[in-house]
């Protein structure tokens, strides 16, 4: 019979593998309903391997002489620019996402241990993976698997500070990293900063949150120095796609805020939080450590509820989710063994209710990038190759040598601006004459009135 002492050292190993087959098992169904064919299940992803490839040559973009920050992540571009050029290079976005699920497991293992599970543990990090979807983050190919595995850095580095009175590389680590992959990262790694200022070390809290603030204002400084701005593209679309709203920043938060705890995603989060801020106010006349701790979790959880966005692969706000839980468990420590498993079982019941309806959608990602996306590409760089305009500009523009003019925006500042201001005015026209576009291939009710009168619908493509 295994001890009961040592058994919950033995989870980490389990917690990989639990994570590593959910994830190989999810994308073999996907696989399976898109004829055995392998696809990431959002354009954004050749995106980021497009910027990858003209930053290995030297530029940053989509297109070759043309600056442009179509990517919102600092640092998830630079680990694609291996293999540039090659067919090797799609494989990236897969490798460094499991990278990050290993990584991340392995740390959510070890906060159970350090949590002081009992049994249970085993079967906690068994059913995570699933519960809290990571398989679905790291099935979006995009940089936020690496978020949650840095924002679990900052939770576990913060509990060993609070332990043992060291700030550790596992903090330093997870301050600079976080928002490194996501500006949004800057929510959890200042409040770091705030709580070990709190706990008595203002100056090493100060430096977290100027080691924090290094990745952005150096990503900041560099698209300025580029003649861009400081603000990526694809982060004021998304801002501006959330709806401007009235009122000061307060009421827009207030409003976003609503917003997103009307999705599904939103509402678990913001369950979350609230237990976690409930327990941590329980906690402060004990262990204000713990207490403090907590509240700096629930206070990014619900930061990111306010100014962020949940959706899309469920994977904007899965560092959040997952924080939250793993600080659950670290603040329910001095509890006991069935008090701490009733809750965490309880808080993994609810992730799978909330994400479980939602898996097949997530599976047909796949078939629709490869029905849509994949198809437009083989037209335009196997029999077209000419300058074309799209909507989704990712796969087309990746190894394209041919121009991609983006009417959405993330990789043209000029069509950002255009499509802002709202006027129906036929700005498509200027820009797709001044790029010699000869093609454009776009969801036409999006942009219909921005569109001039000599324009030919040649086809339609169709999605079974």
């Amino acid at each position: 019979m295994t001890d009961h002492a040592t058994y919950p050292d033995r989870i980490v190993t389990p917690a990989i593998v639990a994570a590593l087959v959910t994830l190989a098992g999810f994308l073999a169904v996907a696989m399976a309903g898109n004829g055995g064919v392998f696809e990431y299940p959002l354009d954004d992803v050749y995106i980021h391997l497009a910027m990858a490839e003209r930053i290995a040559s030297g530029g940053y973009g989509v297109n070759a002489g043309e600056y442009a920050s179509a990517a919102s992540s600092p640092a998830y571009p630079l680990l694609l620019t291996p293999f540039a050029g090659s067919g090797a290079q799609r494989w990236l976005p897969l490798f460094w996402n499991a990278v990050s699920l290993v990584v991340a497991a392995g740390l959510l293992a070890t906060i159970l241990r350090e949590a002081g599970i009992g049994r249970a543990a085993f079967w906690l990090v068994i059913a995570a993976p699933a519960a809290l979807s990571l398989y679905g983050t790291a099935y979006a190919g995009m940089e936020n698997m690496a978020h949650t595995a840095a924002s679990l850095a900052i939770v576990l580095g913060l509990w060993r500070f609070a332990t043992f009175g060291r700030v550790g590389w596992l903090l330093l680590g997870g301050v600079f990293l976080a928002p490194a992959f996501r500006i949004e990262g800057l929510a959890l790694a200042f409040a770091a900063g705030g709580v070990v200022a709190l706990l008595g070390r203002p100056l090493a809290g100060a430096g977290l949150i100027a080691l924090a603030a290094v990745p952005v204002a150096v990503f900041a400084g560099f698209l300025t120095m580029l003649g861009l701005d400081a603000l990526p593209n694809s982060v004021v679309a998304k801002l501006s796609d959330q709806g401007s709203g009235g009122g000061g920043i307060l009421a827009r938060a207030s409003a976003n805020l609503a917003n997103n705890a009307s999705a599904y995603g939103g509402r678990y989060l913001l369950a979350l939080c609230v237990v976690v801020a409930v327990v941590s106010i329980g906690t402060l006349m004990k262990d204000r450590r713990a207490g403090y701790i907590g509240l700096a979790v629930a206070a990014a959880g619900l930061a990111h509820l306010a100014f962020g966005s949940v959706g899309w692969l469920d994977r904007y706000e899965n560092y959040a989710v997952v924080s939250a839980f793993a600080v659950l468990a670290l603040l329910l420590r001095p509890a006991s063994d069935f008090l701490k498993t009733g809750v965490l079982t309880v808080a993994l019941v609810g992730g799978f209710l909330t994400y479980g309806p939602y898996v097949d959608n997530n599976m047909a990602n796949m078939r629709a990038i490869h029905q849509q996306q994949s198809q437009m590409a083989r037209l335009v760089k196997d029999h077209v190759k000419v300058p074309v305009a799209l909507n989704d500009i990712g796969y087309v523009a990746w190894q394209n040598p041919n121009y991609v003019l983006d009417l959405w925006g993330l990789a043209n500042g000029d069509a950002l601006s255009f499509r802002l201001a709202g006027d129906c005015k036929t700005w498509v026209d200027v820009l797709a004459d001044n790029h010699g576009v000869q093609l454009a291939m776009i969801y036409d009710d999006w942009l219909f009135c921005n569109l001039g009168p000599n324009w030919q619908k040649i086809g339609v493509l169709s999605v079974t």
